[in-house]
């Protein structure tokens, strides 16, 4: 090891400071004074008049709607998918305690 332990304490020690100083910072930034929450009073959201609702103008005329000439034809759904078998080969083994592997 050829470098110097002086140079190598001080990169670590500036690291350390720059390191806490931002930490320093943040905890300043963060420690401002806030402002409190609003209390909201039953009496408060009484007062609110209630917003009015939208004027609808009903149609001249109601839309007639015919029935269909033929009723819609019903397509059975498709059969499920059956999950095939597992070969006996790839089959997960069950080890009881004491028995070993089975093969």
């Amino acid at each position: 090891m050829n470098r110097n332990p002086r140079r190598i304490l001080g990169a670590v020690a500036g690291a350390a400071l720059l390191l806490g100083g931002a930490f320093t910072a943040q905890a300043v930034a963060d420690s401002g004074a806030k402002p409190a929450p609003k209390v909201v009073t039953p009496g408060d959201a009484a007062a609110k008049p209630a917003p009015k609702p939208a004027v609808v103008k009903p149609a001249s005329k109601p839309a007639v709607v015919k029935p269909a000439s033929k009723p819609a034809v019903v397509k059975p759904a498709s059969k499920p998918a059956v999950a095939k078998p597992v070969p006996a080969e790839n089959a997960p083994r069950v080890i009881a305690p004491g028995t070993g592997a089975k093969k």
